[in-house]
């Protein structure tokens, strides 16, 4: 199994700054944001790899979260690190060209947090970059519970799915709490899913959702530390979706954005 949305921070700062997202987005967390943490539970429900989110709220701060998400992907094999942007970052070909050099496979962007839209259009160098080195452009996208406006709306992402070659995934089965608008603007577009914190939509209207999108193009994610990786794999087998689609979200659809060369074969 391969979790495709998790965030960790550094041992010195993780407890305290999970204690304040938490506080200001009146959710529960379930970790405390440590690596030792989100490896505990990963081998409690037999996540094998997991990918790592930074986000970064200020351009100045791309820069030592790149250096410090390659070191930890250095330490531990099994965590598949993310890189930082945002889209006010000076140099971002620069930038991108080095984590392609270090195997970094993706950034993370996140609309609410460094408050742009996602189809601004001084974000073009940003996704022509991630194009040209093969990067997945993985995105926040709905509300977030500590923000007022909804900067990554589902109609905001259409003009950049139209960008050929660029390989884009978004959060939350595509906008949280606004899947209506997912299944009107996103749902049979070239973009990934992620399944993380999507309960909320009842399991009826995912299963209709990823029966239409089509499960190829499901990945399973949890947004560890808020949710963990038990409650979510429970959920989706209750969808009833088979286990040839089941592999597909688990680890299929990961392993092949990833690379990931284990011997993994559809279960009957």
């Amino acid at each position: 199994m391969i979790d495709f949305h998790v965030h960790i921070f550094p041992d010195n700062m993780a407890v305290d700054t999970v204690e304040v997202l938490a506080e200001t987005a009146g959710i529960d967390h379930h970790s405390d944001g440590t690596v030792g943490s989100l490896f505990a539970g990963m081998h409690k429900t037999g996540v094998t790899h997991a990918v790592n989110l930074p986000v970064a709220t200020k351009p100045e701060q791309v820069h030592g979260i790149n250096r410090w998400i390659i070191a930890q992907r250095k330490k531990h094999p099994w965590l598949v690190s993310f890189g930082a942007m945002h889209p006010l970052y000076p140099h971002p070909r620069e930038e991108i060209a080095f984590l392609k050099e270090n195997g970094v496979q993706g950034i993370k962007l996140h609309p609410e947090y460094q408050n742009f839209y996602p189809d601004d259009a001084h974000c073009a160098a940003m996704y022509e970059a991630c194009r040209a080195y093969g990067l997945i452009v993985h995105f926040h996208a709905g509300v977030d519970l500590a923000y007022a406006d909804c900067h990554g709306c589902p109609e905001r992402f259409v003009s950049v799915l139209g960008i050929p070659g660029l390989k884009v995934v978004l959060a939350h089965m595509g906008g949280y709490r606004m899947w209506d608008a997912v299944e009107k603007y996103l749902v049979g577009k070239p973009v990934y899913f992620d399944t993380s914190v999507s309960y909320e939509m009842g399991a009826h209207h995912m299963r209709r959702m990823i029966q239409a999108h089509g499960p190829d193009r499901i990945l399973f994610g949890t947004d560890s530390p808020w949710d963990y990786a038990d409650r979510m794999k429970k959920f989706i087998e209750t969808l009833n979706l088979g286990k040839a689609a089941e592999h597909e979200i688990f680890t299929a659809n990961a392993a092949s954005l990833l690379g990931l060369h284990a011997p993994f074969v559809v279960p009957r």
